[in-house]
């Protein structure tokens, strides 16, 4: 989503973009109606089913190895493109491995913008095993990168203590939509009708679900508010864990999960939402559904992690508790629960944020400004 969007508002901004992707991706036709969890009209050629299994199946050496082999691949199509003589910037979308576009544009004097949302040996979802390879070429592609976009003030710093030049790092965060700033207000009544919430305050979260989401610990503080109820919207792989831990506390009358829903149907879940919450993120990735709760007007209760508090000042645009510290979390959910008038001006005041500050149009016309003096200075 993240690439579609940035391509799209370049484009409104008269730049001729050409895209560079795996076999048989089409990210840009993926569009809004790609199922979470489901291959998207993109994703049908053989080579796409292979990347998708390997993805899912495939142990982490073999994916690593796979990541790595598509510098081979990707040489002669990007060698092509780049020795015509009209692109003016080479722009990546920083993987693990993939080294060659830095590499072939530094050779052919193209200058390179690199976009970074995470670095080797964080903690992430997925994890990493040729760590001493991967660090290697992140090093070189760094170095030879002209400019580097990270998504967090925690990401820059990192880059700054692994020798990266401070002055050729922006913190762009990420964004949503100008067109889908409340477009969808009012559209959550349908989906409280249907899941019978009508007469109860709606605690929502959303997203792809893994550990360090730590839902687990959100059903348990939510046990004992009086008549919330917590909706959950998004796959997620242990489902059955986190519904038998539903099970164990008797609050299956007040927990939902949907599971995967459709793209386009996202903003209405959130519209039925009276509280968005976000238990725990990673301290180096900026969270885009964050931008969403706030374009809905929803309040947010956030952990107090780095890409949250670049953008969620506590009790101005939004709440904020200290990783870990559950006591307060519940203090400042009863709160919100409880005065409505808060909700709303917070709810408010993050919407303003995100219009002013935080739509793909401005994230485009950040990039093209940071271009602009990167040609000035050659």
């Amino acid at each position: 989503m993240h690439i579609r969007e940035i391509v799209m508002a370049l484009r409104e901004l008269g730049c001729d973009v050409q895209m560079q992707e795996a076999p048989g991706l089409d990210v840009l036709n993926s569009g809004e109606k790609q199922n979470q969890t489901k291959a998207g009209p993109g994703d049908r050629s053989v080579f796409a089913r292979l990347f998708k299994y390997l993805s899912l199946r495939a142990p982490q050496l073999l994916f690593e190895l796979a990541e790595l082999s598509y510098n081979l691949w990707a040489y002669f199509p990007l060698s092509r493109k780049l020795k015509n003589g009209k692109v003016d910037l080479f722009y990546e979308r920083y993987a693990f491995f993939s080294f060659i576009g830095t590499v072939l544009a530094r050779q052919l004097g193209v200058p390179t913008m690199l976009e970074v949302n995470e670095v080797v040996g964080i903690e992430r979802a997925r994890g990493q095993v040729m760590l001493a390879v991967a660090r290697h070429f992140e090093r070189k592609i760094f170095q030879r990168a002209d400019r580097i976009l990270v998504v967090s003030s925690f990401l820059k710093q990192v880059l700054v203590q692994r020798g990266v030049s401070e002055e050729k790092i922006y913190v762009i965060p990420n964004a949503v939509r100008s067109d889908r700033l409340a477009k969808d207000e009012g559209s959550g009544k349908g989906i409280r009708q249907k899941l019978k919430l009508d007469d109860c305050t709606v605690i929502g979260f959303v997203g792809q679900i893994v550990r360090w989401d730590r839902l687990d610990l959100l059903i348990e503080d939510i046990a004992d508010i009086p008549a919330v109820h917590l909706l959950v919207v998004g796959p997620c792989r242990f489902m059955e864990e986190l519904q038998h831990t539903v099970e164990q506390l008797s609050m299956q009358h007040a927990v939902t999960f949907t599971g995967a829903v459709d793209r386009e149907e996202v903003s209405a879940y959130i519209d039925a939402m009276d509280i968005c919450v976000l238990p725990h993120s990673n301290p180096f990735g900026s969270p885009i559904v964050m931008f969403e709760y706030m374009a809905m007007r929803k309040p947010v209760l956030a952990v107090g992690v780095g890409p949250v508090t670049d953008i969620v000042v506590d009790g101005i645009n939004g709440c904020i508790f200290a990783e870990g510290d559950r006591k307060e979390f519940r203090g400042k959910l009863k709160r919100l629960v409880e005065d409505q008038e808060l909700c709303e001006r917070i709810g408010n005041a993050g919407f303003e944020k995100v219009l002013v500050h935080h739509t793909w149009d401005r994230n485009a016309e950040q990039l093209l400004h940071i271009f602009k003096g990167l040609r000035d200075i050659s």
